[in-house]
């Protein structure tokens, strides 16, 4: 503790010394008076100025030299606080300009400074006494200010304007004790409504669907040298997923899709439209988390078609409206991989699988439906796999795959759907149709044998929600 008040009396005499002697280096230099003639000349306020600031920075070396007394007190340096304009910077104050133009001006003796520099302010009665240091510092302050303009910093306004240290430490004490008493306050009594409880329940369902229209055209002369027949084709349909999943155990997906394709037949002189395409498709999957990402699934789907499609260039019915129509149902194990909104994988193998062919028209061969002759119903009791994988490969590129294969041991019906959708923007794209189906227990025909495949490219609108 005598440690740091030592530290803290050094710093502040060298602070008030520097000041006393830069201040007094700034006037002009002049020669010393003689005490005798001082009388005879009168008073100079220049004179008289620095000789004080001389004596103080005498007393102050005395005290200095003796600094380590440690019966000094800072008591003992009379610091008057009429100088507080010597320790501030540099400032032009109205009054040193007000006073020279003023006729009663009170002159202390000069000679008294030399013996005493603070004798002139003792002189005076203590209520006056800051008018008069006051009036002595402005002289000094106006030749100050005529022959070293360049160091005058700030003016009187600013000065005026700034606050004190005892002014912003009492108003932050102030605000704090206010804001203490508001916790002392007595809280008044809440009052009371009498309102219905609304209890909001979270949403385990995701909605999501899209629906497009598209078409192609290829339009030919009579004579193209190649032959061929100009063409219209249309394509639509949309596919609405219900997805519900409750971030514990349970997750049931439902998609219901249908797709229409149709051209027009310039050959078939019988038939101006051809249904090539038709599909309406609903697949159902409950599945409890077994473990990771793997789920115990009960798993249902039909698949049918609505409008009738016959052969070229004849009355032949190919097939027609739920003939045929196709009923899976199977339980087994599946495992599903998401990553954000870019990849959206499933796996589901179905052990035990029951499957049911039918067809409701007469007219249709149940043959090429796993069907025997003269039934109109046909069953399989085997296993099932299917892969469904959406997958967007690029910003505007998007893959959809579905690969199932259903088997009874003795024979295997296998489909692989692929359809690339390449947005323009969000209401324009094109889409490419590829379906592969392999059934071995249909009579092998053509050059492909059990292997059939169809294309569809097309070009229209597309709607996300």
């Amino acid at each position: 503790m005598k440690t740091y008040n030592t530290l803290s009396r050094k710093v502040f005499l060298l602070t008030i010394c520097t000041l006393f002697a830069v201040t007094a280096q700034a006037h002009t230099p002049i020669q010393k008076r003689n005490s005798t003639s001082a009388h005879n000349i009168g008073y100079n306020p220049d004179i008289n100025f620095v000789d004080t600031l001389k004596l103080l920075r005498k007393g102050f070396d005395q005290l200095l030299q003796n600094w380590e007394d440690p019966e000094l007190l800072l008591d003992d340096l009379f610091i008057p606080s009429e100088y507080y304009k010597l320790v501030v910077p540099m400032t032009y104050y109205k009054d040193a300009f007000r006073q020279s133009f003023t006729l009663n001006d009170w002159e202390p003796a000069p000679a008294i400074a030399e013996k005493d520099p603070y004798a002139p302010f003792k002189q005076v009665p203590n209520l006056e006494k800051h008018k008069t240091v006051d009036r002595w510092l402005n002289k000094s302050f106006l030749k100050f200010y005529l022959d070293y303009p360049q160091l005058v910093r700030n003016n009187e306004e600013y000065i005026s304007e700034q606050k004190s240290i005892p002014q912003i430490v009492s108003k932050k004490i102030d605000a704090k004790n206010e804001e203490i008493l508001s916790f002392l306050q007595p809280t008044p009594e809440a009052e009371t409504y009498e309102t219905d409880l609304i209890v909001l329940k979270p949403n385990f369902w995701r909605k999501t669907g899209n629906g497009f229209l598209q078409f192609t055209q290829t339009n030919l002369s009579d004579n193209w040298y190649k032959g061929g027949e100009s063409t219209l084709a249309l394509l639509a349909g949309f596919v609405l997923q219900f997805n519900y999943d409750d971030q514990q155990k349970t997750q049931w997906d439902n998609v219901l899709e249908w797709r229409l394709g149709i051209s027009t037949s310039p050959s078939d002189t019988l038939h101006k439209y051809n249904v090539n395409h038709d599909v309406l498709r609903f697949a159902s999957k409950l599945g409890y988390r077994a473990f990771n990402n793997f789920y115990y699934t009960l798993s249902a789907e039909v698949k049918t078609q609505l409008f009738s499609n016959y052969a070229k260039n004849s009355n032949n019915l190919l097939s027609s409206a739920f003939s045929p129509t196709e009923f899976n149902v199977g339980l087994g194990l599946d495992y599903k991989y998401v990553k954000d909104k870019v990849c959206n994988l499933s796996v589901l193998f179905n052990p035990i699988n029951y499957t049911v062919y039918s067809i409701m028209s007469n007219k249709v061969d149940p043959t090429k439906f796993n069907i025997p002759v003269g039934k109109k119903i046909g069953t399989v009791i085997g296993s099932r796999a299917e892969v469904v994988l959406k997958w967007k490969l690029m910003h505007s590129l998007l893959w959809e795959s579905r690969l199932s294969y259903t088997t009874n041991y003795a024979k295997a019906i296998g489909e692989w759907e692929n359809t690339f959708s390449f947005a323009f923007n969000k209401y324009l794209s094109t889409k490419l149709f590829v379906l592969a189906r392999l059934d071995d227990g249909v009579s092998k025909k053509g050059k492909h044998g059990f292997l059939q495949y169809q294309e569809l490219l097309s070009f229209g609108l597309n709607y996300v929600w």
